[in-house]
């Protein structure tokens, strides 16, 4: 089944992580990178970004103690409210709202998740061009959610397995469903570290 992009939030054993895939038809020739706070999704060829905008961004965002996922550009807005203070319920709504589904040939919806280590809680968002649904979950051992941007729209129990960000990455990509591109991971061990893998 090919369900597009996703978008993780949970715990893998006891350690809380965010994480998130790229699966693609259309554009497969992209990675995710490191660089400081954030991981980026970017083509191979830069020539790409002439033909679809929405194929590269941050995909996660580290603010302190708080991780943030998503399948486009409001990884930051959402990023920046948390920053200035706003709970991250709320700013994951308010992020999700102001940046609307993606105006595309698809509508392809927005997700994102938050990882709040210090409130022991995690939060899943998508926008559609029908609604907005922001859900909050308790960060609990082997217990995880994800979204994705097609046929699985809603919150969803996730099992990734890995005691490192690389590991998560790797475990999301060997995901059952169609089209992985790269993935990527934050996992809380003291202070969030970040890894991808590019297959």
């Amino acid at each position: 089944m090919y369900i597009g992009r996703i978008v993780a939030i949970g715990c893998s054993g006891e350690i809380p992580f965010a994480g998130y895939r790229v699966s693609s038809r259309s554009f497969p020739n992209r990675i995710a990178e490191i660089k400081d706070d954030v991981v980026l999704i970017v083509p191979k060829d830069i020539a790409d970004l002439l033909q679809n905008p929405y194929i590269s961004y941050n995909c996660i965002k580290i603010v302190g103690d708080v991780a943030v996922a998503s399948n486009g550009s409001h990884t930051d807005p959402i990023a920046e409210k948390i920053q200035l203070g706003y709970p991250p319920r709320d700013a994951l709504a308010l992020g999700l709202l102001t940046m609307d589904y993606e105006k595309d040939s698809y509508n392809t919806p927005r997700i994102a998740g938050v990882v709040d280590v210090s409130a022991d809680k995690g939060y899943l968002g998508i926008i559609k061009s029908d609604g907005l649904t922001v859900r909050e979950f308790k960060l609990k051992k082997d217990d995880a959610q994800f979204v994705a941007t097609y046929e699985q729209t809603d919150f969803k129990p996730l099992r990734v397995k890995g005691a490192t960000a690389g590991e998560i990455a790797r475990s999301m990509y060997g995901l059952d469903f169609e089209h992985p591109v790269c993935t990527a991971a934050a996992v809380w061990d003291g202070e969030f570290k970040m890894g991808v893998y590019n297959g």
